[in-house]
């Protein structure tokens, strides 16, 4: 039977080697923010804010009013 060494492995590692990981290891996050970007991007619909209406409209007063009717029946119906 074998005996383990009490000894803990040498850590040491050639700078070919090390890099190499370091670049996988890159490219590796660099894909899945991609992926996850690409997901989010897909996922959600901008929503459109109303402007409202503008001050120099000419018949804004009437829509303002036509407006809160709206939202007075709407309130009603509830």
């Amino acid at each position: 039977m074998v005996k383990k060494s009490k000894k803990s492995k040498s850590k040491r590692v050639s700078m070919k080697k090390k890099y190499k990981v370091i670049q996988k290891v890159k490219e590796h996050n660099r894909q899945k923010a991609k992926e996850a970007k690409k997901l989010r991007l897909s996922g959600t619909k901008k929503v459109e804010k109303n402007p409202g209406i503008p001050n120099d409209w000419p018949f804004m007063e009437h829509e303002l009013k036509a407006l809160e009717a709206r939202r007075a029946k709407a309130i009603e119906e509830l």
